[in-house]
């Protein structure tokens, strides 16, 4: 950001500084006028004007800047770079690029540092859709530009703007020259927008239609509409483990076990519910494997927790592991969970780490092991392996799963890293690249924007953060697309309100937050929305903000905030981790307030039962939770037996249709066709097996029939549709020959 000399002659001075918060005196500015403070010009923003005392909010680090020093008013808000080449990009809470930025002054940005948030050098072909002589409104689209192979970019005359088309070019441009010209302005490629101000549509539409993401829990139990807004809180949870005794390969030729290596660690430590993780002050250098070689690697957190059962397997090479069930390893077919492996399967090892050739091994013996056990666990950002086991094994670690913004039916993904850790942002910024797109074939980061803010960075730059992700986000809703929006985490950016509110010495609310959280959480939920837009098609922001309360305690401000404004809750539960039930989204607490919305659109599209189907799950659900603790006191055979067969049925809906494998190429992905028959065919077991036990068929019989195994398998098959119309035939004539005999 240029400064004028007209501008520099007007400057203030710096008076205090307080961390992040810088006073000034000797200036004159608006609310949220961006300020460059110091000799180094750092960027900051005006949040509180108290006579001749402007206080400032900087976005980078102020050590070593002091009393007397230049304050420099830009006159201006902060303002994002609008146009072709967001997508794809990295950029940090103020828009500049981390790659360009990188390319310049390495892997640390210094302070103080400027580049655009769109490349001023790239050309892009523009293809007009309008002549001279037209007259053009706010928000129409005058031309289009192919900014990813599968997204058009649609350029449109930016809000409170129009006039008559005087000249129209067409061609190769850069972002900044221009393309039409109107009897009022001249239009580029590209325009700019305060991040703080919302963008105009022309109404707010009622969020009648649901956000399809193929998760079942989410589509089926609690939806969210296109436009709706979620809150997901939870703390950390892992579900890969192996057990203590497992050796790790070191890249010295050595080996380490895992107990060892975590007893080791030194860090900052994060433990609740009998779990802990700790982030390594030295990460540890490793093994691990990427696209297809054995690498060098390095672990950078270590993790402990708790399982009930375990796998063991052997191989024809000599390998023994002990594993989790949902602990994945490397096979000629891909990932694939040590439940699911089977004698004969064959895994990916490494005869010798140091020639970096990965070859295969067959497994010879497969056994479980139930007991309590303590289990541990590696971070390896990017490739999420190690190599350990008592000879070189390809073993995969805990890695954070992007299913909602992978599979959601939402045209664009804007993805905000609000504070996280240094190491989690480097796992998504390493990951995106490398995921396909299931919707075009194509990486996933062509129809992406990147958001990276860690908490290691200034605090005030995460508020910054999400507010450049939801004016991006409202860029392209403006163009007619559905976007989904993650923010990850709130709590992070609640946690630098709180700073700079104590800096401000202002009166502190409930644990210390500011008495204005909800107010700001409510202004940026409330741009959420699915709306008409200023040249009339239909665009929408579903938003799904994480919340990470600390010690999983759903009570506190932050998260209580967010419920008070969000329709939809999926609630991490921690005894699910620990049962290995995922997605962890516990059926009690959960909720959404869209699905009496969305029932008509159900109803017409995928089927008239629908509703009174998600009512009985729930139902069924909800009994078998009170039963429970009747079972704990005296049994499950002291219960008659149709609340017997309630719990066998809850039991089926909770492992054949609520657990979903994200890493599995079939069941990762669910179509809403595919979700109501599989639970229809659920529900005709339960009515079936009620109609037989009053003819005095027995429980045993009922729950030993052929087809229960089937229907726990289909959802991994890829004929998915055959197979449950095979299973419901076979269904209803065994339980015929039962009713008979």
């Amino acid at each position: 950001m240029a400064v004028s000399a007209k501008l520099a002659a007007e400057a203030g001075e710096i008076h205090r500084v307080a961390g992040p918060v810088v006073t000034a005196t000797g200036l004159r500015p608006r609310m949220y006028d961006v300020m460059l403070v110091g000799k180094e010009q750092l960027m900051g923003e005006v949040i509180r004007l108290r006579g001749d005392r402007t206080t400032i909010q900087v976005y980078e680090d102020t050590s070593g800047i002091r009393p007397g020093e230049p304050v420099v008013d830009t006159k201006q808000p902060l303002n994002l770079e609008l146009g072709p080449g967001l997508l794809g990009s990295i950029y940090d809470g103020i828009q500049r690029p981390l790659p360009v930025l990188m390319d310049k002054m390495g892997d640390f940005i210094l302070r103080g540092v400027r580049a655009p948030g769109l490349d001023r050098q790239k050309t892009w072909p523009f293809q007009p859709t309008v002549k001279a002589g037209d007259t053009v409104q706010p928000g129409q689209v005058i031309g289009t530009v192919q900014e990813a192979k599968f997204v058009e970019h649609r350029i449109t005359v930016p809000p409170k703007m129009s006039g008559k088309v005087k000249d129209v070019k067409a061609g190769s441009f850069r972002v900044d020259e221009p393309i039409v010209e109107l009897d009022t302005a001249k239009l580029t490629l590209m325009q700019t927008w305060p991040v703080r101000t919302p963008r105009p549509v022309r109404e707010k539409m009622m969020p009648s239609i649901p956000l399809i993401t193929g998760q079942r829990v989410f589509d089926f139990l609690f939806p969210i509409a296109k436009g709706g807004t979620a809150a997901i809180p939870g703390g950390f949870g892992t579900g890969k483990c192996v057990v203590g005794e497992t050796p790790i390969q070191m890249r010295d030729g050595t080996s380490i076990t895992a107990k060892e290596a975590f007893q080791s660690a030194r860090g900052p430590r994060r433990s609740s519910n009998g779990e802990t993780f700790i982030t390594m002050d030295r990460p540890i250098p490793v093994w691990t494997l990427s696209h297809r070689r054995i690498l060098a690697g390095t672990a950078t957190a270590a993790y402990r927790g708790r399982t009930d059962c375990l796998v063991e397997l052997r191989t024809a090479g000599g390998r023994e592991l002990l594993l989790t069930p949902i602990h994945r390893l490397f096979t000629a077919k891909g990932e694939v969970s040590a439940a699911k492996l089977a004698v004969g399967d064959r895994i990916i090892v490494s005869e010798n780490p140091a020639t970096g050739h990965a070859v295969a091994d067959v497994i010879t013996a497969k056994h479980v092991r139930w007991g309590r056990e303590t289990v541990y666990d590696l971070t390896v950002p990017g490739p999420h392996n190690f190599l350990g086991g008592n000879l070189p094994t390809v073993l995969h670690n805990t890695v954070s799963e992007h299913q909602l913004a992978k599979w959601c039916d939402a045209k664009i993904v804007v993805y905000i890293g609000c504070g996280e850790r240094g190491n989690e942002m480097t796992e998504v910024l390493t990951e995106f690249p490398h995921l396909e797109d299931p919707q075009t074939g194509r990486p996933l980061m062509e129809r992406t924007v990147l958001i990276a803010n860690t908490s290691n960075m200034p605090v005030a730059a995460r508020e910054a953060s999400v507010y450049t992700g939801m004016t991006i986000a409202e860029y392209y809703r403006d163009m007619g697309y559905d976007v989904a929006l993650m923010a990850d985490s709130t709590s992070r950016w609640a946690e630098a309100m709180r700073e700079i509110s104590s800096r401000l010495e202002e009166m502190p609310g409930e644990e210390g937050f500011p008495a204005y959280l909800s107010a700001r959480l409510s202004e940026f939920y409330e741009r959420a929305g699915r709306v008409k837009t200023l040249a009339g098609p239909e665009g929408s922001i579903s938003v799904v903000g994480a919340v990470s309360p600390s010690g999983g305690d759903f009570s506190e401000p932050v998260t209580q905030g967010t419920l008070r404004i969000t329709k939809v809750f999926w609630a991490l539960d921690t005894k699910l981790r620990e049962r290995r039930h995922f997605p962890a989204v516990n059926w009690l607490t959960s909720y959404s307030l869209y699905s009496g919305l969305l029932d008509p659109w159900y109803r017409k599209n995928i089927g008239e039962e629908w509703p009174e189907l998600r009512a009985w799950t729930s139902k069924v659900l909800q009994e078998e939770a009170e039963l429970e603790e009747i079972v704990r006191l005296v049994g499950a055979d002291a219960l008659p037996e149709d609340q017997q067969l309630t719990l066998a049925v809850a039991r089926m809906i909770r492992e054949y249709f609520l657990q979903q494998n994200a890493f599995h190429k079939v069941d990762t992905f669910a179509t809403l066709a595919r979700q109501i028959a599989l639970i229809r065919a659920v529900r005709q077991y339960f009515d079936l097996g009620q109609k037989a036990l009053k003819l005095d068929v027995s429980l045993k019989d009922i729950a030993g029939i052929k087809s229960r195994e089937l229907l726990a398998r289909v959802k991994f098959e890829e004929k998915y549709d055959e197979e449950i119309q095979r299973a419901v035939a076979q269904m209803e004539d065994e339980f015929r020959k039962l009713e008979v005999a």
